[in-house]
């Protein structure tokens, strides 16, 4: 059986749009890591289940509810020593990562100081959440696809022609409104007794969307 002919494509126009909206963070996730080190594994296990203990029982007096705090990651593993340009066993390191769900970004700050205050060693980077991302990425959705007309019709009229019907839309956008905040407080950085808390202040987050569109190019007739 013949297939029949492809149907021949006319010219087109294809453009690619962007769109943009800011969203002020207002909640905030944190991984609050807890170090031992000993000669011996277990020792390093019970030395770093305290310090955990002690660290949990801190945050919860400072407002942190059960169902706000899990753990993030735990290991205990070889400890090595690179000094000299050499590298030889030096006991072991017991690592456990609390993670906690800040619902006020006021609160980062305060909680961060709490966690070093009692046992944490370091705080990784603080990740700032933003509400409404769904409504967020279709405006950005939208910004995009005016934006890509705009273009296409400026194109198809410097061609001396005018856009006909729509032929392909595509997108790509960001998975979500977040930042991370680009510090890590390590133990000695931020002491306990330091007399000035920590303060951070987010920017606004980006969620952005692309829109990739074809049009269909209509040559202006020549009279």
């Amino acid at each position: 059986m013949a297939q029949a002919p492809p149907i021949p494509i006319g010219p087109e126009v294809s453009v690619t749009g962007r769109g943009e909206v800011n969203v002020t963070p207002n909640r905030a996730v944190l991984l609050v890591t807890v170090e031992s080190r000993a000669q011996l594994a277990a020792r390093a296990a019970t030395d770093n289940a305290r310090k955990v203990d002690a660290t949990i029982a801190a945050l919860h007096a400072a407002g942190v509810k059960p169902a706000e705090l899990t753990n993030g990651g735990y290991s205990v593993a070889q400890a090595y020593d690179d000094s000299n340009n050499r590298r030889r066993p030096d006991g072991f390191m017991a690592r456990n990562t609390l993670r906690i769900e800040v619902p006020r970004i006021a609160d980062v700050g305060r909680l961060i100081d709490v966690a070093l205050s009692v046992g944490a060693t370091q705080v990784l980077p603080v990740q700032f959440l933003g509400p409404d991302v769904e409504g967020a990425r279709r405006r950005a959705l939208a910004i995009a696809v005016r934006e890509a007309r705009l273009d296409a019709e400026a194109l198809a009229a410097a061609a001396g022609g005018s856009l006909g019907k729509l032929t392909a839309l595509s997108t790509s956008m960001s998975p979500g409104a977040f930042m991370r905040e680009s510090i890590v407080v390590s133990s000695g950085v931020l002491r306990s007794d330091s007399p000035v808390p920590t303060n951070l202040t987010p920017a606004d987050l980006t969620v952005s969307a692309v829109a990739s569109v074809r049009w269909e190019f209509i040559a202006r007739r020549v009279p």
